[in-house]
C-alpha cells in the first residue's frame, strides 16, 4: 500500500530551526528604527527639562562708559548680576519636571508596545503561511502518490483518463495554492524584516507558533496609565504655576569709576511676577481638566474593549473547537486508503476530501485569527 496521506497540526507545532516569538520581538527591539529614534527624541526632551529644574537664572555683564566732550572718557560703570529663583520654586519645578518624564518614558512604552504588537501579529500572520504551505506540500505528496497509483491502474484497464485527468487537475490547483502560499510567506517576510531594522531573520520561513495565551486583562493599560501620569504633571504644574508670584532675586557685583576716583558695591534686587501669572495658572488648571476628562475617557474605551474583544475571542474560540482535527485526519486516510484498494472513485475521493481540505485551511485562518484576537486583548 502507498503511503497515505497524513496532516500534521500546525498550530501547536514548532518546526526545527526556527527561532522563538521572544527571541524575534526581542530583535525587533533592539533593532527597530522607529524606537531607536524616539528614544533620541525623549533623551533630548528630558535634557531640556532636566535645565528647567535649576534655580539659577541668567548672568548679566554690563559695561557703560561715558566720554567728556574734551577729556575722553570721562567715567564709567561696570555691573555684573546673577539672577536667582526662590528656592521654593525650584523644589516644586523639579516636582513637575520628574512627572513630565515619566510621562515621555510611558509614551515610549506605548510605541514599543505598538511595535512589538504590530510584529507579533506578522509572526502569527507568518505561521499560518507556513501551516498552509506545511498543508499543501502534504497534499502535493498524497497527489503525486495517488496520480502514480491511478496512472498503473489505467494501465491495467482498472482507471479512466478522466480518474487521471482529475488527480492532474487537483496537483494544479495545490502547486497554485502553493506558489501564493510561498509568495504570502515571502512577503510578511519582508514587512517583519522592515520592522527589525532591516535585517533579517532566521529561518522564519519555518516559524510555527502555538496558540495565544490568555492574559491577565486587571491591569490597566498604557493609555490610562498615561492619562494618570498627564493628570499628575498638570497637578504639578498648577503647583508651580500658582507659586510663580514668589519673587526672583539678583545680587552683584557695581564698579563706578569717575576720571581717577573708583568707587565699589553691591547690588541687591527683587522681581515680582504680579501681572504675568494670573495666565498662566489658568492655562495649567485647563490642563488639569483636560487630563482628568482624557482619563475618563481611557478607563471607559480600556473597559469597553476589553469588553468587545473577550466576547469575540469567545466566539472564535467556540467555532475553532468545533472542528474535529483528529476525525478529518483519520477520515482522510481511510478514504484514501479506500481509493486505492478501488472501493472509492478518484471522483467519490475528492468530493470527499476537498471538503476536509477547505474545514483545515479554515481552521487555520481561524486560528490566526484568534491568535491576533488575543495578542490585541493581551496588549
Amino acid at each position: 500500500m502507498k503511503r497515505l496521506f497524513t496532516i500534521t497540526l500546525c498550530m501547536v507545532a514548532v518546526c526545527a530551526g526556527a527561532q522563538s516569538l521572544p527571541a524575534i520581538l526581542a530583535s525587533i527591539e533592539k533593532n527597530n528604527t522607529r524606537l531607536a529614534a524616539l528614544a533620541s527624541e525623549n533623551a533630548a526632551a528630558v535634557a531640556q527639562l532636566g535645565s528647567e529644574t535649576s534655580i539659577v537664572g541668567p548672568t548679566s555683564v554690563e559695561y557703560s562708559p561715558f566720554f567728556g566732550n574734551a577729556d575722553g572718557l570721562a567715567s564709567s560703570e561696570l555691573i555684573v548680576s546673577q539672577e536667582f529663583d526662590f528656592p521654593t520654586l525650584g523644589a516644586m519645578r523639579k516636582q513637575s519636571v520628574n512627572a513630565q518624564r515619566h510621562v515621555l518614558d510611558l509614551q515610549y512604552q506605548t510605541e514599543r508596545r505598538d511595535i512589538v504588537l504590530e510584529a507579533k501579529k506578522l509572526c502569527y500572520d507568518i505561521s499560518a503561511a507556513v501551516c498552509t504551505r506545511n498543508l499543501l506540500d502534504q497534499r502535493l505528496l498524497t497527489a503525486d502518490s495517488l496520480l502514480a497509483a491511478t496512472t498503473t491502474s489505467m494501465n491495467r484497464g482498472n482507471a479512466t483518463i478522466i480518474d487521471v485527468n482529475r488527480i492532474k487537475m487537483d496537483r494544479m490547483e495545490v502547486n497554485t495554492q502553493l506558489v501564493q502560499a510561498r509568495g504570502e510567506i515571502a512577503t510578511l517576510a519582508s514587512q517583519l524584516q522592515g520592522l527589525n531594522g532591516g535585517i533579517p531573520i532566521e529561518n522564519i520561513d519555518n516559524l510555527v507558533l502555538s496558540r495565544e495565551p490568555a492574559c491577565d486583562k486587571s491591569a490597566p493599560t498604557l493609555e490610562q496609565e498615561i492619562a494618570q501620569a498627564q493628570l499628575n504633571a498638570a497637578t504639578h504644574e498648577i503647583k508651580v504655576a500658582e507659586k510663580g508670584w514668589l519673587p526672583s532675586l539678583t545680587v552683584g557685583y557695581r564698579r563706578n569709576t569717575d576720571h581717577n576716583d573708583a568707587t565699589n558695591g553691591f547690588l541687591v534686587g527683587v522681581s515680582m511676577p504680579l501681572f504675568s501669572n494670573s495666565g498662566k495658572v489658568k492655562a495649567a488648571r485647563a490642563r488639569q481638566q483636560a487630563a482628568m476628562k482624557q482619563m475618563d475617557d481611557a478607563r471607559t474605551e480600556a473597559q469597553n474593549r476589553t469588553r468587545a474583544l473577550t466576547a469575540e475571542a469567545q466566539q472564535l474560540r467556540a467555532t475553532i473547537d468545533s472542528y474535529d482535527l483528529p476525525l478529518m485526519r483519520e477520515t482522510l486516510a481511510l478514504i484514501n486508503k479506500a481509493v486505492r484498494a478501488g472501493a472509492l472513485t478518484v471522483s467519490e475521493y475528492y468530493n470527499q476530501a476537498d471538503r476536509i481540505h477547505a474545514a483545515m485551511l479554515e481552521q487555520i485562518s481561524l486560528e490566526n485569527k484568534y491568535n491576533k484576537l488575543m495578542c490585541d486583548l493581551n496588549r
